[in-house]
């Protein structure tokens, strides 16, 4: 089975990104993988190690509900449980995008 892809290639690796990948859009509207945005924030120093550390899991979790909110809802027929999915991810969404601008201060 291939892997789906994004139009986006990463602003930072430039690889194609696909679906089922972590990946977050910054304040730029550039397109990043999670993994290659991490790796540059730890790379920088322009942070303490604990700190960056609580915001980089957060970031991550968030990144793994949106993609877990969006398999359940391939498989949901009923609206209503469709519509709390639905805010959840973009609840999730939010945050995400709060996560990655504290992150982008340290790259």
């Amino acid at each position: 089975m291939s892997k789906a892809y994004t139009k986006w290639k990463c602003d930072i690796c430039n690889e194609q990104i696909a679906w089922d990948e972590l990946f977050t859009y910054l304040s730029n509207k550039a397109v990043v993988h999670f993994s290659c945005l991490k790796r540059k924030a730890e790379a920088s120093g322009k942070a303490d190690a604990e700190h960056l550390k609580a915001i980089l899991n957060s970031l991550e979790e968030e990144l793994n509900g949106i993609v877990n909110y969006k398999q359940r809802l391939g498989l949901i027929k009923d609206e209503e449980i469709k519509k709390y999915l639905e805010q959840a991810e973009k609840d999730a969404e939010k945050n995400a995008a709060l996560f990655t601008r504290l992150v982008e201060k340290y790259i």
